[in-house]
């Protein structure tokens, strides 16, 4: 190819790039591939944003909002286990308040995440928060994780503090079976066991 076809080639690329339906085709391109490369290094509110501003572009790419939900997705989780450890580090600080609200804020970032659930529920009783509202974190904690014997005590102190002396003995029974040596769990239901008989 001579250099006037190539210069002619290289005007008509130019002349195209420039067109407004190429240009926003290219700019679509590259804001799905930053977005892309952004969730693969874990850039999730980076991704969320490219992803956002496709959509905004672009309203009817399904896969690109499928791309947004998955990112939205991926935040909210990291984000809501950041917002747990410093909820941990609030309360090593001695900030009670600041602690309980970023464990709630964990919660409403991801309802699934129970240690979130149980800290909130925790922070939430010794600073005499909602009775209603820190019960409901408890059973959250214990229905994701039911495992745990610090979550069924806690829900089992809530539990007999609204005077539900059955459904606390169920939880603190279920403590001793998680943890024989339990000592406050042993000592509550000798107490309980006093009140039905």
């Amino acid at each position: 190819m001579d250099a006037e076809s190539e210069a002619r080639r290289a005007e008509r690329q130019a002349r195209l790039a420039r067109h407004p339906y190429m240009a926003r085709t290219h700019k679509l391109t590259e804001l799905v591939a930053r977005g892309r490369a952004a969730t693969a290094r874990g850039d999730f509110e980076r991704a969320y944003q490219d992803f956002n501003h496709v959509l905004g572009l672009d309203p009817k790419n399904r896969e690109v909002a499928a791309l947004l939900v998955d990112a939205r997705r991926k935040h909210d989780l990291h984000r809501a286990q950041a917002e747990v450890e410093r909820g941990q580090q609030m309360e090593m600080g001695g900030d009670f308040a600041g602690a309980h609200a970023a464990y709630k804020l964990a919660v409403s970032l991801n309802g699934d995440n129970p240690e979130a659930a149980f800290q909130a529920a925790r922070v939430g009783r010794e600073l005499a928060h909602d009775v209603n509202e820190v019960r409901a974190l408890a059973q959250r904690a214990v229905e994701l994780k039911p495992g745990r014997a610090d979550y069924h005590l806690l829900l089992a102190h809530l539990l007999l503090a609204a005077g539900q002396k059955k459904q606390s003995k169920h939880h603190y029974e279920e403590v001793v079976r998680l943890d024989p040596d339990n000592a406050e769990a042993r000592a509550a239901l000798k107490k309980l066991r006093w009140t039905f008989t």
